[in-house]
């Protein structure tokens, strides 16, 4: 017997770390459960369509979403960082609503490995620890997210730190060709690569010249600097503003890739350099060494777990904390164990899932 799955998170944006969620999140119940329907609560159906050959309806359809929670044996709330009210004082509103509906129609719900907070306003911490303790399960990709809740009083479902459940997913031979033949053109001399994923941070400027400056240095040295935007088209803008700063030459890739082929692009890499939490993601999931400019607590909790801090803003301690990842052997090689562990980890996100749908009990939750 089937069984239906909603999907409620920031799908159908055009932002390559959710939609690589989406695809990883899908891809890893796919493999234990392959007859599984997913419904996709989408901001772009057609593009949710399109891109993953998922069925969605939109978001912002109240009557589609009633519609298909009663038919749906579980909602999945997440990945990504959906709880937050910093970068908009409505999202936390919204995925709260949908989750509350959901166990309003007595629907089990999962906080799929969520990253949470900052959040910052009292009616939003009220909302989360209120809803929050009414679903099912949670799995959270950092310990810091863990931490957060219980400070809100998030206590009544069992709390279970996986992994990001972008580390199980895989590029396919396409995805290697296509980026291969992308890198070919784009990049035709022989060098080793250096990525930087940058987006627009209104509290974060004066950075630019700083990394421009440290670009060209590595630029000097042999290495290409390719710009990869995450987001598509916003990211652009941003690179090219700090491609114009350099003194040397710098490639963008405009193009608007999918979750797998990034994969498989940043596969290739020697460095990222990235403030995009999913760049450094998918450059841990390759084994790609990488460093990371903080915008926002998210990614100092996810270089912590590779006993990495944030890249100072000072030029000197910048250039210097680059130098030293490049050159640190043993690094790279706790990175490729590290995302192996977190690889298996992140496949427990769907077992335990499942775990929750009374028809398939034989998923047992596995124990930390």
């Amino acid at each position: 017997m089937s069984i239906k799955i909603a999907l409620s998170g920031y799908y159908g944006f055009d932002n390559a770390g959710d939609e690589a969620l989406l695809a990883a999140i899908t891809s890893s119940i796919n493999k234990l459960e392959p007859e599984t329907e997913f419904v996709v609560f989408s901001g772009s159906p057609a593009r949710t369509i399109d891109l993953h050959g998922i069925r969605a309806v939109n978001y912002l359809n109240p009557f589609a979403l009633l519609r298909e929670l009663m038919t749906v044996d579980l909602l999945i709330s997440g990945g990504g960082s959906i709880f937050q009210d910093v970068t908009s004082t409505r999202s936390l509103s919204y995925y709260i609503s949908v989750v509350a509906l959901a166990r309003l129609l007595r629907k089990p719900v999962i906080f799929y490995a969520q990253g949470v907070g900052p959040i910052n306003r009292s009616f939003s911490k009220l909302l989360m620890r209120l809803v929050g303790n009414r679903v099912n399960l949670i799995t959270l990709r950092d310990h810091d997210s863990r931490q957060y809740l219980e400070q809100l009083k998030v206590t009544h479902p069992p709390l279970i730190v996986t992994a990001d459940p972008v580390f199980a997913l895989e590029p396919g031979l396409a995805d290697e060709t296509n980026m291969q033949k992308l890198l070919d053109s784009t990049c035709p001399e022989e060098k080793p690569l250096v990525g930087v994923s940058v987006r627009k941070w209104k509290y974060l400027q004066g950075y630019q010249d700083k990394l421009a400056r440290l670009l060209d240095e590595l630029t000097v040295r042999g290495y290409q600097v390719v710009f990869i935007p995450m987001a598509y088209p916003d990211d652009i803008i941003e690179s090219k503003q700090i491609a114009e700063l350099m003194q040397q030459d710098a490639k963008i890739i405009e193009k608007n890739l999918n979750s797998t082929e990034h994969l498989a692009l940043i596969s290739h890499l020697d460095l990222m350099i990235g403030m995009r939490l999913h760049a450094l993601i998918f450059a841990a999931s390759r084994g790609v060494p990488f460093a990371g400019i903080s915008y926002d607590p998210k990614i100092d909790s996810f270089l912590a777990l590779f006993n990495l801090k944030p890249l100072s803003m000072e030029f000197s301690e910048m250039k210097n904390e680059v130098d030293r990842i490049l050159n640190d052997i043993n690094f790279q090689t706790n990175l490729k164990q590290k995302a192996l562990d977190m690889r298996a980890k992140s496949e427990d996100n769907a077992r335990l899932a499942l775990s929750l749908i009374n028809q398939h009990g034989q998923y047992s939750p596995p124990r930390y």
